[in-house]
């Protein structure tokens, strides 16, 4: 996962990235820290965005949002011109597909950087067989499961029945709450991910080799 300084990017792109899934703490420390800085929401004046710059920041969001380099932005901005069609979407289309992505959208993890971590240590089952790198891209049928002879502590199991009770589960995947698994149904849509993305998509077009 990429570090990076979680207030600042904060008050710079005005988006959700690094807090948990759905739900957020009251106690958080980084919510007091933004009551307390009464400036977070007030537009700079002097700055005139212009096409490249809005280019840039589209980008800049996506890859802080997924927690992928410039090197590997790129690369999926390769396949998803060879794969024909609108090359935004592509681009969503296969990041959303990403195992971590998954397993963070199907409540196993609170944060991609989480799900990240869970993979590294062989927490889940890919199609029957360990599996430890969270770039993996999926597809339609792909069945993922978790490791239940691991110590499973560290697993909420509150928030997993919580977001399955509220029906929060994306419409491409299927979740069996009974063994804990689940596998991609079919490729999210468009307006699927408008409702999960703040994103303008004719902003993330090229690659990061100018950033």
């Amino acid at each position: 996962m990429i570090k990076k300084p979680r207030f600042k990017i904060y008050r710079r792109e005005k988006i959700n990235i690094f807090l948990k899934n759905f739900y957020i703490s009251n106690k958080s420390k980084f919510l007091k820290k933004l009551r307390k800085n009464k400036s977070i929401n007030k537009k700079n004046t002097f700055l005139i965005p212009s096409h490249y710059s809005n280019q840039i920041k589209e980008k800049r969001k996506l890859k802080i949002i997924y927690g992928i380099s410039d090197k590997t932005y790129n690369i999926y901005y390769s396949k998803s011109k060879d794969m024909g069609g609108d090359i935004s979407y592509n681009i969503l289309k296969i990041l959303e597909c990403r195992l971590d992505n998954i397993i963070y959208r199907s409540f196993f993890s609170y944060t991609r950087s989480q799900a990240k971590q869970m993979i590294s240590h062989k927490f889940f089952l890919f199609n029957n067989k360990y599996l430890n790198f969270s770039s993996k891209i999926l597809n339609v049928g792909d069945y993922i499961k978790l490791n239940l002879n691991k110590n499973l502590n560290f697993f909420d199991f509150n928030y997993f029945y919580y977001c399955i009770n509220k029906n929060l589960t994306p419409k491409w995947i299927f979740i069996n709450r009974n063994n804990f698994s689940f596998y991609l149904k079919r490729y999210p849509t468009k307006n699927d991910l408008n409702n999960y993305l703040n994103i303008n998509n004719s902003f993330i077009f090229g690659n990061c080799s100018n950033e």
